[in-house]
C-alpha cells in the first residue's frame, strides 16, 4: 500500500472564503446533514478545516469524499470516549460523545449548502505536498494527511461498528494553532492568546471508516 505522507500547508485566501479545502472559511456541506449545537453550552459549532479527499493520496475513500471538522469555540476539551468499547465501537458512537465536536466524512454530493463562517478564525487555504520518503518518520509542525500515523503514545487501533478497520485520514499536530481573528474573543484553554487549538492542543489522529457506512463513521483520538 502506498503510505505517502502529504503535509497540508496553509496559504492566504485573496477574496472569496469559500474553499473546499481550507481551515475556517465558509462550510461546505450535503444538504442533508445537520450540525447540531453544542450538547454543552449550546453554542453553535465553529469549523475548524474542511478538505477534499485527492486521488493522488491513495486513502481508501471515495475521492472526492469532504471531510468537516467543527468543534465548539467554547468548549475546548478532548474526545474522551471513557466509556465506550473501540472493538468495534458501537452503534452510532458519534452520538455518545460529549457533544462539543462534530465530524463527518462525506461523499460526494451535487446537492450542497455553504455555511456562512463565523468571524472567529483566519480563513486560510489548505494545499498539500508530498513529504519526502526519509522524512516521513519524523515529527512535523505541519498537518499530515495519509501516511501511518506518528504516535506519541502506544499505537492504537480502531474498528468500525460495521467491522471494518478504520483508517487514518489525517493527524494534527500538538499545539497546533488556528490563527483568530484580530477582533474574535479568545479561545477558553488554548496554548495562545493569538490561536486557537483542538481538543486543548492535544495531537490529534482523524480516522474513518474505509467502506463509509455512515459520514459520523469518524474516529478521533488524541495523545499528548
Amino acid at each position: 500500500m502506498n503510505k505517502t505522507t502529504f503535509l497540508a500547508i496553509p496559504s492566504e485566501i485573496d477574496s472569496d472564503n469559500t474553499q473546499r479545502s481550507s481551515i475556517g472559511g465558509n462550510a461546505i456541506l450535503p444538504s442533508d446533514l445537520e450540525v447540531p449545537p453544542c450538547r454543552n453550552c449550546n453554542s453553535e459549532l465553529l469549523l475548524f478545516l474542511q478538505l477534499d479527499i485527492d486521488k493522488t493520496w491513495s486513502l481508501p475513500f471515495i475521492t472526492g469524499s469532504h471531510l468537516v471538522l467543527f468543534m465548539c469555540p467554547q468548549c475546548n476539551e478532548i474526545p474522551s470516549f471513557n466509556e465506550l468499547p473501540t472493538d468495534p465501537l458501537p452503534e452510532e458512537f458519534w452520538n455518545e460523545t460529549e457533544g462539543h465536536f462534530f465530524a463527518a466524512l462525506t461523499k460526494p454530493s451535487n446537492d450542497e449548502v455553504v455555511r456562512t463562517a463565523e468571524p472567529i478564525l483566519e480563513p486560510k487555504r489548505l494545499n498539500f505536498e508530498p513529504l519526502e520518503e526519509d522524512e516521513a518518520e519524523q515529527s512535523s509542525d505541519a498537518i499530515r494527511i495519509a501516511g501511518s500515523p506518528v504516535w506519541l503514545q502506544d499505537p492504537q487501533q480502531f474498528v468500525c461498528s460495521c467491522g471494518c478497520e478504520m483508517a487514518l485520514l489525517m493527524q494534527i499536530p500538538e499545539n497546533y494553532g488556528f490563527a483568530k481573528q484580530s477582533d474574535a474573543p479568545e479561545q477558553p484553554d488554548s496554548f495562545s492568546t493569538d490561536d486557537y487549538c483542538l481538543f486543548l492542543g492535544n495531537e490529534t489522529y482523524i480516522f474513518a471508516c474505509p467502506e463509509q457506512c455512515h459520514p459520523r463513521s469518524v474516529w478521533i483520538a488524541v495523545q499528548g
